[in-house]
């Protein structure tokens, strides 16, 4: 396995997955002009045990709420693209089929399709007059309250080769950030806590799958020792239909106690809710009913805040054209996922794909 991340040809192929829609920002430019150089320079530190995480650029996004991230280095991102091309097969293996967040062959269009079928599964089988609610439970601030500890032991479970596990240690527990050209410390509390050994930066391509990792403990709980049948989660966000509501409640309690005891995490006190699923249910950027979806309005009102803002900009002339037809391009694409025909024609006068 440490062979195979290594292999020239593998960091090779990991840099141009990580420079991938990137190609012409500032750091993939000044990697690429000394290409075979920083990836020699990579595969040597790798090989002889000199590897160690560049400084993070830490910003903060508010939109659509605030959150911290830390982005790593470029030549960091090779490094993450590499390890995880090979460590993945071996996590992915044992999650289940509902943990739909960055997985191949998963995503949010694949957790919207599986959340119509379970409210048409469990409309089949309790009939049409039948009440169903959906338990949906959000984690208080997820990545940052990741044990360390806790993570590292998951991970051993599965990981054996004593070289790959040092480079994963080095990954979850070394974090620096540069607040200016000369000086150089540690991310705020707000993304990683050292004193407390927790949390993970998110602009990590591993500390997304280190989060499946982490969650999937959930996942086998709720499949194998609750017994629940229509159960998914993307990320840190999931849900749970059925017909009773004080069975759900219960669900909630015990869902509540095995997060706390054993992944030390905290279900959101106001976005932990049980719900009528009759007024469709909101996930992944959608209003998912049993025969139809609808985009949800807050993903709406965003977009169309976002547009106008750009669409003022490019009469400025501080944004091209393109990147406002580019953004309506994507928006339409989501639009396509969605019973959404009138909406995409009143957004856009014209044809999009």
């Amino acid at each position: 396995m440490f062979n195979t991340l290594c292999n020239f040809e593998h960091l090779l192929n990991s840099y141009r997955l990580a420079r991938r829609d990137n190609r012409y920002k500032r750091q993939v430019c000044k990697f690429d002009l000394f290409l075979e150089d920083n990836l020699f320079k990579l595969r040597w530190e790798l090989l002889t045990n000199h590897y160690s995480p560049y400084p993070y650029t830490y910003f903060v996004v508010t939109d659509p709420k605030t959150r911290h991230v830390a982005a790593p280095n470029f030549r960091d991102r090779v490094f993450h693209h590499g390890l995880v091309s090979v460590i993945e097969p071996l996590f992915d293996k044992a999650f289940i089929e509902d943990a739909y967040a960055c997985r191949k062959g998963r995503g949010t269009h694949f957790a919207k399709s599986r959340l119509k079928k379970f409210l048409q599964a469990a409309r089949s089988v309790y009939g049409r007059e039948k009440q169903l609610y959906i338990l949906q439970c959000d984690i208080t601030k997820f990545f940052p309250s990741i044990s360390w500890d806790i993570l590292i032991k998951l991970i051993e479970k599965k990981i054996t080769d004593p070289k790959i596990k040092e480079l994963i240690l080095t990954v979850i527990t070394t974090h620096k950030v540069f607040l200016n050209r000369n000086k150089i410390q540690g991310l705020p509390k707000e993304v990683i806590s050292i004193e407390e050994r927790k949390g993970l930066p998110i602009g990590n391509l591993t500390s997304q799958l280190f989060a499946n990792v982490y969650l999937n403990e959930l996942d086998h709980f709720v499949k194998e020792n609750l017994r629940e049948h229509w159960y998914g989660r993307y990320m840190d966000d999931f849900y749970i239909i059925h017909p009773d509501k004080e069975h759900l409640k219960q669900i909630k309690e015990k869902v509540r106690v095995f997060l706390w005891d054993n992944l030390r995490l905290t279900l959101h006190p106001k976005k932990s809710v049980i719900q009528n699923t009759k007024n469709g249910v909101a996930f992944v950027g959608y209003r998912t009913f049993y025969d139809h979806v609808l985009v949800r309005g807050s993903t709406l009102r965003r977009f169309q805040r976002k547009l106008k803002k750009k669409e003022k900009a490019v009469q400025k002339g501080q944004v091209s054209q393109k990147s406002l037809d580019l953004m309506k391009s994507s928006f339409a694409g989501h639009l396509n996922y969605a019973n959404a025909y009138h909406l995409k024609t009143c957004l856009f006068d014209q044809n999009l794909p």
